[in-house]
């Protein structure tokens, strides 16, 4: 398959998306049940992380993207809307963080409808973009996205730049979809239990990863999550990265509703069916 370079404003090189996930402690309280202990950390993105990821945003005049489950946006929503009003999009990221792929269909449908609502009456908007949390999906969920009125997804890992997927069925739509990856995802490399990794390995790996974007994509996206990267070391090897993508030329930090937009708009962005699902057993046979 010939591939063509997505053509960004002002004659871009790359575009650059800096997107970040999960910002309370729903996810902890499906895990443990409650928010305490040595393992749930997710209050700390509200009482620290956030604050100083929006502070590293602005001191580099950087637009990114949130990720936000609606059960946090709910609970701390004067900081949802802090993040709106210094100039970043929110997008959704499930109702708590739920393990997505064992969903049914109806309880999927109605997580996606809470999780609406929620950014909906908190920030006077419905979200634009969605990210199933840990980018875990069903065979129902680019249709139920798609009939919710969501404009891109960025829960799959199968591409290096945007592109238009089929939502499934026998469905013709589509919806855009903005592809990610792991060693894009601060989430594989400090998470514990695991192997917790020097922040300036990272900070290195991800130059790596940016300069081959730069040079063979013109596409880059990174996913971090203020529980792990807004801690201080770690908020430093961000930083050491951000430095380095500003040294390039023709570098275009965007929103991803804005690189959706423009994604949409381009003629040579690709179109791709719905995954595979595994057929049906026939059991007549």
């Amino acid at each position: 398959m010939v591939f063509t370079r997505p053509t960004w404003p002002g004659n871009a090189r790359c575009a650059v998306s800096l997107s970040f996930d999960n910002f309370g402690e729903s996810f902890d309280l499906l895990r443990y049940g409650h928010a305490g202990g040595a393992s749930a950390d997710g209050v700390y993105a509200p009482r620290r992380g956030i604050e100083r990821i929006l502070d590293l945003l602005e001191r580099h005049t950087i637009p990114a993207t949130f990720f936000l489950e609606g059960w946090n946006v709910r609970k701390y929503g004067s900081l949802a809307r802090e993040i709106v009003a210094r100039g970043h999009e929110v997008a959704a990221h499930g109702w708590m963080h739920e393990r997505w792929s064992e969903l049914t269909p109806d309880v999927e449908r109605d997580l996606i409808a809470r999780a609406t609502a929620a950014h909906s009456e908190i920030l006077g908007q419905s979200p634009r973009g969605w990210r199933s949390p840990s980018g875990l999906t069903t065979v129902s969920t680019l249709t139920l996205l798609h009939d919710a009125g969501y404009q891109y997804d960025s829960s799959f890992g199968d591409e290096d730049i945007p592109y238009w997927s089929g939502i499934g069925g026998d469905r013709a739509e589509e919806i855009l979809e903005l592809p990610w990856s792991w060693p894009l995802d601060d989430a594989a490399f400090y998470a514990y239990p695991g192997t917790i990794r020097r922040p300036s390995e990272i900070a290195q790996l991800w130059m790596e990863e940016f300069d081959a974007a730069l040079a063979l994509t013109g596409s880059f996206t990174l996913v971090c999550h203020p529980r792990f990267s807004g801690r201080p070391a770690r908020l430093l090897a961000l930083e050491r990265l951000i430095e380095h993508i500003e040294q390039q030329e023709g570098i275009w930090f965007a929103r991803c509703e804005e690189i959706a937009r423009c994604a949409a708009e381009d003629a040579a962005t690709p179109h791709y069916p719905a995954p595979e699902t595994m057929p049906l057993m026939d059991e007549s046979r």
